[in-house]
């Protein structure tokens, strides 16, 4: 993969990039009002390239050198870096899984790794931002009971295509997924496995995905897990 100068605020880091854009060599990140709220949500770093309209989301080593240098050794550049099992190869692989299943999903723009091992956000991924679609988190909380029930069916409708592809959705709720100007659901965050072979585990598997939590209350988990099992026949 190139080697490429990603700015992060000023603040140069190499990065060895597989990319799907025309990126240049040099490309230079902000954090704008829009990444730093999407920070306040959730554990990854976001940048944006505004000249592209690019976001770059960027996720942490879990284990810090000075405190675990075994398992940062182990986990963080030698399963991770080293072997490929870095976050952003997982979404990027993930991504065109949900593709080939049907399903609309941002656009993955570059995968890639950072070249300095003690730079502790290892794992980099860029994507097209999509300036104006809304979370789906903030529709479900603003809507009536008749339109969250509405919309929860057609996000286990997505769930029923990616199921019957092979795959699960790992981190099941509305705020991984945005509807655009046409009130269509696309999928922003895309961590999926493959499902397992014994149908009995595969029972388990897929309903095991729908969490109270996640869904705002247990009446949603309730009325997913009742539609999936009409409509996959488990």
């Amino acid at each position: 993969m190139p080697l490429y100068r990603v700015s992060l605020n000023g603040v140069t880091h190499w990065y060895y990039l597989r990319t799907r854009f025309p990126f240049p060599s040099h490309i230079a990140l902000q954090q704008p009002e829009t990444t730093q709220d999407m920070e306040a949500v959730g554990s990854s770093r976001f940048f944006l390239d505004t000249a592209s309209t690019t976001l770059f989301k960027l996720v942490a080593d879990k284990h810090a050198v000075h405190r675990e240098p075994f398992r940062w050794w182990i986990r963080d550049i030698l399963e991770k870096r080293l072997l490929g099992g870095f976050d952003g190869l997982k979404e990027w692989q993930s991504n065109a899984r949900i593709r080939q299943a049907g399903l609309r999903a941002i656009e993955c723009r570059g995968v890639g790794v950072a070249l300095n091992p003690f730079n502790p956000l290892g794992s980099l991924l860029a994507m097209e931002h999509l300036d104006g679609g809304e979370s789906g988190a903030d529709y479900f909380r603003r809507e009536s009971e008749e339109a969250r029930l509405a919309f929860l069916q057609r996000v286990c409708d997505d769930a029923v295509a990616l199921i019957r592809h092979g795959y699960y959705h790992r981190d099941f709720h509305y705020g991984n997924l945005l509807l655009d100007d046409a009130g269509e659901i696309v999928w922003i965050d895309t961590h999926v496995k493959r499902l397992p072979q014994d149908a009995r585990q595969r029972r388990q598997t897929i309903i095991a995905m729908l969490s109270p939590t996640k869904l705002q209350g247990e009446r949603y988990r309730a009325f997913a897990e009742a539609y999936l099992i009409r409509q996959l026949a488990l």
